[in-house]
């Protein structure tokens, strides 16, 4: 994404199970499908220092953010993980330099899978 390479990628998968109570017998459980996948991404970025890590990479991820639009997720191996919403984006810039640019980015991206409507939803 953008020249990025995140050290950290946590994914959150979760399966919706609805509860019936039974008179006299254990609850029954009916499969919903899917829930809502999250993804969280951790990535460093050294603006001064090396070509391809440049503060234009958080402002054009705040302009995914803005725009709405969920985009396929695909890991380094060039597997699909599916469609996937910006939904939170963290920086903290550290070791600013004598005009205040830093030289040190880092982010927490937040990520929500986006599925589609009908059986399976992927």
């Amino acid at each position: 994404m953008f020249g990025l390479a995140p050290h950290l990628i946590a994914r959150y998968d979760e399966w919706r199970w609805a509860e019936t109570e039974r008179l006299s017998g254990e609850h029954a459980l009916q499969f919903l499908g899917r829930g809502p996948g999250e993804m969280t991404l951790e990535a460093t970025l050294f603006s001064q220092h090396l070509s391809g890590h440049k503060q234009l990479h958080v402002d054009q991820l705040r302009s995914v953010g803005d725009s709405g639009t969920p985009y396929p997720m695909i890991s380094g191996d060039y597997k699909a993980l599916g469609w996937y919403a910006l939904t939170s984006l963290e920086s903290e810039h550290t070791y600013l330099d004598l005009r205040g640019r830093p030289r040190k980015d880092g982010l927490l991206i937040g990520f929500r899978r986006f599925g589609r409507d009908g059986p399976g939803g992927l």
